[in-house]
């Protein structure tokens, strides 16, 4: 039986789980994902769009999911897997009750007005990436998980001349989005210029962000996530700029203050980006395969109506006036 987790299953979630799978999104990284932690607060604030954990038991045995909620955005990512307990022959696989899990995770999830999930797998475990496959996500692009371990080999202490986002910046920034990632992605992720604020209240993980060129016709645009467990890189840069990526990358080490690890993401259309990453010091450490799951259906009418068509005239009958009879006089 699957159900939302509850008080009695925090006992079980203070052990060490048989299995699991920590699905890494930007946040996470910055900011460790504590699976006990998470159900508790799903638990006081109820299993809804910003979070959920879903729990199946049976004969034994203990399965988890859970799914964290973007603010202010109908969706959410699928972040953890888990199965605890004792493995018999009477329990299914654990990819059998992940599957069931992640089914009736969809369901609540549309109940909830969640219009999108979303989940980024190691690319190279098949077998997890084809139980999503057959619950129905489907991939739409990879990312590429750089982390900074050695020193900057150039020595080189240009930086770029960027300047801090404004809100003037937003549609902008979204204009350079849309010329870098291709139509799939764009329509995968359904980003507006409201995607791009950095100012998110009651947030755990500090986000910055600079821009390079005109306000209406920006260069690059690099984005930093900062949280208890490292910091977060993430760039735009129109490919004609790519000889000023090092000197950007070199812009934001300069804003950091501390020896937290240091990541950087970048995906598969930008692979022209890779090499001075690497020069900068930036090793490969994972790859993820990003998938989509669309819970609405898109259904297409006519939006004006006829001028003619029937049922629009009023009904409304019009009163009639009756002259009174004129009276002849005699002569």
């Amino acid at each position: 039986m699957i159900r939302a987790v509850t008080l009695g299953d925090m006992w079980s979630l203070r052990r060490k789980p048989r299995y699991q799978h920590v699905l890494y999104t930007e946040r996470l990284l910055a900011y460790s994902h504590r699976p006990l932690w998470f159900a508790l607060q799903s638990i006081l604030a109820g299993n809804h769009r910003e979070r959920t954990t879903l729990v199946l038991a049976e004969h034994g045995s203990l399965a988890l999911v859970q799914a964290m909620g973007r603010l202010g955005r109908p969706e959410q990512d699928v972040i953890y897997l888990a199965t605890s307990g004792t493995r018999s022959e009477q329990v299914p696989s654990d990819y059998e009750l992940w599957f069931h899990l992640l089914h009736r995770l969809c369901i609540d999830a549309a109940q909830h007005s969640v219009q999108r999930l979303y989940a980024a797998l190691p690319s190279q475990h098949n077998e997890l990436r084809e139980i999503f496959r057959q619950v129905g996500f489907q991939a739409y692009t990879h990312r590429h998980l750089f982390h900074l371990s050695g020193p900057d080999w150039d020595q080189g202490t240009r930086l770029a001349p960027m300047r801090m986002q404004s809100r003037r910046d937003h549609w902008a920034i979204h204009k350079l989005y849309g010329m870098i990632a291709p139509h799939v992605v764009q329509q995968a992720e359904v980003r507006n210029a409201r995607h791009w604020t950095i100012n998110q209240p009651y947030s755990l993980v500090r986000r910055q962000a600079w821009v390079l060129g005109p306000d209406d016709d920006l260069v690059a645009y690099l984005r930093l996530l900062s949280g208890p467990s490292g910091h977060v890189f993430s760039l735009l840069i129109r490919p004609e700029a790519r000889d000023q990526v090092v000197d950007i990358l070199r812009f934001g080490l300069a804003q950091l203050s501390d020896s937290r690890p240091v990541y950087l993401i970048l995906r598969e259309y930008q692979q022209e980006l890779f090499g001075p990453a690497i020069r900068l010091g930036f090793q490969p450490v994972g790859e993820q395969i990003l998938l989509v799951k669309h819970t609405v259906v898109p259904i297409r009418r006519a939006v004006l109506a006829p001028s003619l068509e029937v049922g629009l005239e009023p009904h409304i009958s019009v009163r009639r006036y009756v002259w009174p009879p004129i009276k002849q006089e005699e002569c």
